[in-house]
């Protein structure tokens, strides 16, 4: 029986891909910083920014190697069981000026897992176990410090208001928690006193423009929160497409 070899055109193919494959370097932390940068102006650029990047990006991928597990593959930050118990304890303390970001991390842990919760004073109590209360602890720092990290990020930028700082955390805990709202539409347990700033707000057409571009903007980053991706990476994309929208409403 006659033995089928390959063509010399795969044979090539495949040599090309080796050689690529040897050449290329691992993508250090600064290099996944630019790469999702660009990845990002790639998907939401304006003014011809995105074929700019699409070409940087190709370049740079042509460079280095960013074989990584996707975002889908990465672990849950509520995977996992977590056990309830009658004794509340103490999970994560908040300073007394972050009110909306420990309303954030106590919906997230009770809408996930179950448990429990509630605020004495700048505490937060879960009703868990030892262990259970243990992990908590841990992922209300992770959310905490995202949603810090974030905001004051996003604050920083020029344009930035009141209204859209709070559209601005409404997007993180909904992309964290995949739950896309309406711009506009308060969370679960916000005041009243809330709820009428911000239709006072939004009585003006350049507060009501800007208000769904912080929400948009930060739902995606809030996904990249619940999978653990590196802050600073998350960073990088907001501070890469945050101001092309802001720059658009003052226009």
């Amino acid at each position: 029986m006659a033995v089928k070899f390959p063509s010399l055109l795969y044979l090539g193919v495949e040599a090309e891909k080796l050689r690529c494959d040897m050449k290329a370097k691992p993508a250090n932390a600064r290099i996944w910083m630019l790469f999702h940068k660009l990845q990002a102006l790639a998907d939401r650029g304006v003014d011809g920014e995105r074929e700019v990047a699409r070409g940087k990006l190709a370049r740079l991928q042509a460079r280095y190697d960013f074989r990584d597990p996707a975002l889908e593959d990465a672990p849950d930050l509520f995977s996992g069981r977590f056990n309830r118990s009658s004794t509340a304890r103490r999970v994560y303390s908040f300073t007394s000026n972050e009110t909306a970001i420990a309303s954030s991390v106590k919906w997230a842990i009770e809408a996930a897992t179950k448990v429990s919760c509630w605020h004495r004073g700048t505490d937060l109590l879960a009703e868990a176990t030892p262990a259970t209360a243990r992990r908590l602890t841990e992922i209300s720092n992770h959310i905490a410090q995202s949603f810090r990290v974030l905001l004051n990020r996003f604050c920083a930028l020029d344009g930035v208001t009141v209204a859209d700082q709070s559209a601005f955390l409404m997007g993180l805990y909904d992309g964290m928690m995949n739950e896309m709202r309406e711009p506009g539409q308060r969370l679960p347990g916000r005041s009243n006193s809330m709820k009428r700033r911000k239709v006072k707000t939004a009585s003006t057409n350049k507060a009501a423009g800007v208000q769904a571009h912080p929400y948009s903007i930060a739902v995606s980053l809030g996904k990249q929160i619940r999978f653990a991706a590196p802050l600073e990476q998350i960073a990088a994309e907001l501070e890469a497409v945050a101001p092309k929208y802001l720059a658009q409403e003052r226009r």
